[in-house]
C-alpha cells in the first residue's frame, strides 16, 4: 500500500465525545499514511483550510457533520479525493454513500481509495451537496441552540420541529423555474434521497445523480403536514402526495415579500431571495468498494 498524505479537517463542535473516535481513526490511518489534523475554530474555517491545503495532500477528509462537509466542498480542489468521517447529527452524506460509523470501515474506505463523482449545486454562488429548505425546516434550523444540538443531537431537532408544527407559520414564497412560476408556504430542493437522517423522501435523485428535485408545498396546514409525513414513512417518496407539486429544473429563483429563512445542508444559510442552480460540478467522494 502506497503511503498517502492525508489532511483531516475536524470540526470539534460537530458532536459530543467525538474526539476519542477520531483519535482511534488517526491511529489506524497513521500506520500506513502521513496524517495532519486541522481543527476548525469558526464558521468558514473548513472552506479556507480545504482551499489552502487541497493541492498539498493526496486526500482531504472532512471529520464532522453535513455542514462541515459543505464547507470543505466549497474549498476543495475537485481533483483531490474527498473522504468523510461522519460525526454530525444527521450524517446524510455518509448515509447516501453507504459509509457506516464503524471505525474500521471508515479507515478501509479512506485507504482503499475508491471514488465516485458527487454532483453539486449552487445557492447564490455557494456550493451545496444535499438540499436547501425554505420556510418550515429553515425556521427549525434557525431556532436550534448550538450547545443543545451538540448534547442532544437529533432529539433537539425533533423537539423544535414539533414546536414549529403547532405554530406552523405560513410563509409566502414565490418560485420561478425555467418555465413556470409557483406559490408556496414551504419549499424543499434536494439533490439527495435522504432527509433529516436516514428518512427517504424521494426515489428521483441522490447525491450521485445530477438532477435537482423541487418539492413545493402550496397550501401547508397541520393536516397536510401529517398527511405528507405519513407518505414519507409509508413510501419514502414525497412525489406520491397529491398535496405537493414536484418540479424538475436546472434553475430556481425563490423570493418572498416577507423575511423567510433558508437552510442549506442542515445549516442556516440566511434569508430569501436565493437563486439555486444545478451547476453540474463534481467532487470525487471516497466510497466503499
Amino acid at each position: 500500500m502506497v503511503m498517502k498524505k492525508i489532511a483531516i479537517i475536524f470540526n470539534p463542535k460537530a458532536g459530543s465525545g467525538k474526539k476519542a473516535i477520531l483519535d482511534k481513526i488517526i491511529k489506524i490511518l497513521s500506520s500506513t499514511n502521513s496524517i495532519q489534523l486541522f481543527e476548525t475554530k469558526a464558521a468558514g474555517d473548513a472552506t479556507d483550510i480545504a482551499r489552502k491545503e487541497s493541492d498539498n495532500f493526496d486526500i482531504i477528509v472532512a471529520a464532522g457533520g453535513d455542514g462541515t462537509i459543505n464547507e470543505v466542498v466549497n474549498g476543495i480542489n475537485p481533483n483531490t479525493p474527498l473522504g468523510i468521517i461522519p460525526m454530525g447529527t444527521a450524517n446524510i452524506v455518509a448515509i447516501e454513500a453507504g459509509i457506516s460509523n464503524n471505525v474500521q470501515n471508515i479507515c478501509a474506505v479512506i485507504n482503499q481509495g475508491n471514488t465516485k463523482k458527487v454532483y453539486l449545486s449552487n445557492i447564490n454562488n455557494k456550493k451545496f451537496i444535499l438540499m436547501a429548505g425554505i420556510g418550515y425546516d429553515a425556521q427549525v434550523v434557525k431556532n436550534i441552540n448550538p450547545k443543545l444540538k451538540k448534547i442532544f443531537g437529533k432529539l433537539i431537532f425533533a423537539l423544535e420541529g414539533f414546536k414549529q408544527f403547532f405554530k406552523l407559520k405560513e410563509f409566502t414564497i414565490t418560485i420561478k423555474t425555467n418555465h413556470q412560476t409557483y406559490n408556496a408556504n414551504w419549499v424543499l430542493i434536494t439533490n439527495a434521497k435522504h432527509y433529516a437522517g436516514s428518512h427517504s423522501i424521494t426515489t428521483s435523485t441522490n447525491i450521485f445523480d445530477e438532477h435537482l428535485v423541487c418539492y413545493i408545498f402550496p397550501n401547508l396546514s397541520k393536516l397536510s403536514f401529517l398527511y405528507n409525513l405519513f407518505l414519507i414513512l409509508l413510501f419514502g417518496d414525497l412525489s406520491k402526495s397529491d398535496k405537493i407539486i414536484t418540479v424538475r429544473s436546472t434553475s430556481f429563483e425563490i423570493t418572498s415579500s416577507t423575511a423567510t429563512p433558508v437552510q442549506c445542508d442542515g445549516e442556516l444559510f440566511g434569508q430569501l431571495p436565493v437563486l439555486i442552480k444545478n451547476n453540474k460540478e463534481c467532487v470525487n467522494l471516497l466510497i466503499p468498494n
